[in-house]
């Protein structure tokens, strides 16, 4: 596979490749005076780590949108949440690769709990008395609205 066709299909990787091959280019005395070859490989690896935790967080956000709408009473606020899963999986659909993806389901029961403890804050100021269901979970295929069961 080509680096531009890996770039334009997988950026976390190939921001992680690029990394590597910056570390490996200076340790094989590719180096420049002028070029800080670690904080550059740094800072490339660090612009596929933005697109994880990018990613990541807009899981979480749907997800506490998920619980609000299962657990709320009331019909006023549905609306906006609804709006916003759909935004944000929008967003999702931008900057998600297949790698991306993995790492992001590896990762589903810790953002499930982050979700859970950011919605039940929010439900502890706005509706105190409402049961919660916090056992409630969804997949990623959910989540990213790839699955007709999702919201």
């Amino acid at each position: 596979m080509a680096i531009d066709d890996l770039y334009d299909r997988d950026f976390y990787v190939w921001t992680q490749e690029q990394a590597a091959a910056l570390r490996a280019a200076a340790k094989a005395g590719g180096r420049s005076n002028a070029v800080e070859w670690e904080r550059v490989a740094e800072e490339v690896e660090d612009l596929g780590k933005r697109d994880l935790r990018e990613a990541s967080s807009y899981v979480a956000l749907i997800i506490e949108h998920m619980l609000k709408l299962a657990w709320t009473r009331r019909e006023e606020p549905k609306g906006g949440w609804r709006a916003e899963i759909i935004r944000f999986q929008g967003v999702l659909e931008l900057v998600m690769t297949a790698t991306l993806r993995a790492k992001i389901e590896a990762d589903m029961e810790r953002l499930h709990r982050i979700a859970t403890r950011d919605a039940k804050a929010s439900f502890d100021v706005h509706e105190p008395d409402t049961p919660r269901d916090e056992t409630l979970r969804w997949t990623l295929e959910e989540v990213l609205g790839d699955d007709a069961s999702a919201g």
